[in-house]
């Protein structure tokens, strides 16, 4: 059984509190006390705590009623409602300021009364329950709010990690959406191309790099994006230089949440050094095939199985074969059975520290003939000191 409500009666007029305070005894309610003044009423609400406080607005001494409601209302949120013997309506508007749940016209009849009061105690419960779901929900969405507050921020460390990450491959790597505009790039990559990172974000190679390499990107983009999976090319890409590159550019896409292409990550290899390598040991390995053409000394290059990998126009005529049967073929000038345990052993004993050697010994040509050749041997090592070619550059002693 619920208990009834206590209310504490604020009025200076004796007769009046009394009757009043019967009057609300009969209606069963439970009364906090009858006092006269607002400071009074400060103090009997700080003790007793009551349900609702009838207050007559018109009180004796330093704080009438208007100015204890307010202050009752602001610390404790008790509902007030105010006792007038004149609706005057200067002070009506300045009692708006306390909030009240009520105005009673003095004299008062005990059906307004009981009604007022019960409006006034079912409102403030209903109040109540409004403000402590609203407390409910603030706390809800203050959790939640730290909950991707602090997700965001993961998210955010996350992020900065794999920036970090992918600025510290030397690479030049870069990402794209679907349309082609560009998410981000590694520091690499901004040093490669000369273009800021932020000039670089939501903008397409149409706008950031000359006609043709933007239209060969244009195509290997869309040539991926309509087929997921990896692209690997070689292309000319513009340095920050001025000078075009040669590059191999490999990219992969990557998901959206539901499966589809959201873009793609892209590395760039540097291969020009490589390529300018290869062109100059081309160029060399062209020139000391014209001069060992040139020779009339017998030049031959053989691996370590002795599959001969050159052999120049003097060394072929010699031994009577052609370059078609002997280079690529497993070939060795035969030696005459007396010397072949010396060429062995001399063979043996090149090193990294002493690749070279020189060594006279008979050869049976395939007409039967013997002849003496004095070879000059090389032997070629790898970085690793393993055996790769022997080179011999022989003749016939005079």
């Amino acid at each position: 059984m619920n208990a009834a409500p206590v209310i504490l009666v604020v009025e200076d007029e004796v007769i009046v509190a009394n009757d009043i305070r019967e009057t609300l005894i009969s209606f069963g309610y439970t009364i906090a006390g009858t006092v006269r003044s607002g400071e009074a009423a400060l103090d009997k609400v700080a003790e007793t705590r009551p349900d609702l406080v009838l207050m007559d607005i018109n009180l004796a001494g330093n704080i009438d009623g208007i100015d204890a409601a307010s202050r009752i209302h602001a610390a404790y949120g008790i509902p007030v409602i105010f006792l007038t013997a004149y609706a005057d309506p200067a002070l009506l508007e300045r009692a708006k300021v306390a909030q009240p749940y009520g105005y009673i016209v003095k004299p008062y009849e005990e059906r307004g009364l009981r009604s007022s009061i019960e409006m006034a105690l079912y409102k403030y419960g209903v109040d109540q329950k409004l403000r402590e779901s609203e407390d409910r929900l603030r706390k809800l969405n203050d959790e939640l709010e730290a909950r991707v507050s602090a997700r965001t921020a993961s998210l955010r460390q996350q992020l900065e990690f794999l920036q970090q990450l992918i600025d510290t491959i030397p690479a030049p790597v870069y990402y794209k959406n679907a349309k082609g505009e560009y998410l981000g790039c590694n520091n690499a990559f901004e040093a490669y191309t000369g273009i800021p990172k932020r000039d670089m974000i939501g903008r397409t190679d149409t706008v950031l790099f000359p006609a043709d390499m933007a239209v060969l990107s244009a195509e290997k983009d869309s040539q991926l994006m309509s087929r997921r999976g990896i692209q690997v090319y070689q292309a000319k890409f513009p340095h920050a230089d001025h000078q075009y590159r040669d590059v191999i550019i490999k990219k992969a896409t990557f998901n959206d949440i539901d499966g589809g292409i959201a873009g793609f990550i892209g590395v760039m290899i540097d291969i020009t050094d490589r390529i300018h390598a290869e062109e100059a040991l081309r160029e060399s390995e062209e020139r000391f095939r014209a001069m060992a053409e040139d020779q009339t000394e017998l030049v031959w290059r053989s691996s370590l199985e002795r599959t001969c990998t050159f052999a120049n126009t003097a060394f072929l005529r010699y031994f009577g074969r052609t370059a078609q049967n002997t280079i690529g073929f497993v070939f060795n000038p035969a030696i005459h059975p007396d010397d072949m345990a010396r060429v062995r052993k001399d063979l043996a004993a090149l090193s990294p520290d002493h690749p070279a050697v020189s060594v006279s010994y008979r050869v049976i040509l395939p007409d039967g003939a013997v002849r003496t050749l004095h070879w000059n041997i090389r032997a070629f090592f790898d970085s690793s000191g393993q055996l790769r070619e022997y080179q011999s550059i022989g003749h016939e002693p005079a």
